[in-house]
């Protein structure tokens, strides 16, 4: 006998929810947000602070699937995939952003 467990438990899938219901109210989620984001902040401080959130957002996603110890190899999407695809939005929002809209985020004295 191995000292260790060499099988996976058993776990019994979970009920899925309707695909068409799942995409519109993923599609909201994102809208909801990013409009706030827009109508709260001048337009010079957008793009960093979603490079910001989405960086935020994609770190929280990784920690909460390492904690429920999500699988990452499995034909659906998991949170893994969401926190990837979250972070490559981040990182494309940062790569758009020119650096004077960077020191305009930062800097107090370029806000007058």
């Amino acid at each position: 006998m191995t000292p260790w467990q060499s099988a996976r438990h058993y776990r019994p899938p979970g009920a899925a929810l309707n695909p068409v219901v799942l995409l519109a109210s993923l599609a909201v989620a994102a809208a909801v947000p990013l409009l706030l984001l827009e109508s709260l902040l001048p337009r010079p401080m957008a793009l960093p602070a979603l490079s910001l959130a989405a960086l935020a957002c994609a770190a929280l996603l990784a920690l909460v699937a390492y904690w429920r110890r999500a699988p990452r190899h499995v034909d659906g999407i998991t949170l893994w995939d969401l926190s990837g695809a979250v972070a490559l939005i981040g990182f494309a929002a940062g790569m758009l952003c020119s650096p004077d809209q960077i020191l305009y985020f930062f800097d107090l004295e370029l806000r007058k």
